[in-house]
């Protein structure tokens, strides 16, 4: 499934919140540097994609926006302060959560936060323009890409390109 701009929908943050942050790609400086997220209707194909039957309670800007706020929490998470501050953030009528895009992205974050497994795991993608959020799974918690298939080919073929280039100067 693609986004209206065609980009694949891509789910490698192995876990709700974190593929939620991800429907943006993200500068060195925390803004957005490619947004996904351009209508409901790309919110909607990134819903399909993740097999997720919810609706959405609020506006797009208002989801964007608890995306920067989700993001900087995971960021920053000190584990006194955590579960306060995650209270604190606009996730929608808590009646209505079940239904709502917004109580599942409040059940993830708090998963992940709360958890020190999870928390200690989390990792960022130091891809060019990426940022993406991701839970390293891996035995040794070696992963370093959010995919190989993308930023981990382009930083290994930069690091050919750069090899090849210093050899060729060098003759």
């Amino acid at each position: 499934m693609s986004y209206s701009e065609g980009h694949p929908v891509r789910p490698v943050g192995g876990r709700l919140a974190l593929d939620f942050v991800n429907t943006a790609d993200w500068t060195a400086n925390a803004d957005v540097a490619h947004e996904k997220l351009n209508s409901l209707a790309d919110l909607d194909v990134w819903l399909r994609a993740l097999q997720i039957e919810a609706r959405c309670g609020c506006t797009l800007d208002q989801l964007k926006s608890l995306r920067s706020d989700l993001r900087a929490m995971f960021l920053e998470a000190k584990s006194s302060e955590t579960l306060n501050a995650v209270r604190e953030l606009d996730f929608g009528t808590p009646a209505e959560t079940p239904l709502l895009l917004e109580g599942l992205l409040a059940a993830s974050a708090i998963s992940i936060l709360t958890d020190p497994r999870e928390h200690g795991r989390l990792k960022m993608c130091p891809g060019d323009n990426c940022g993406w959020l991701f839970i390293d799974e891996t035995r040794n918690s070696r992963r370093t890409w959010c995919s190989m298939e993308s930023c981990g080919n382009r930083a290994k073929a930069a690091r050919h390109y750069q090899r090849t280039r210093k050899s060729t100067v060098s003759r």
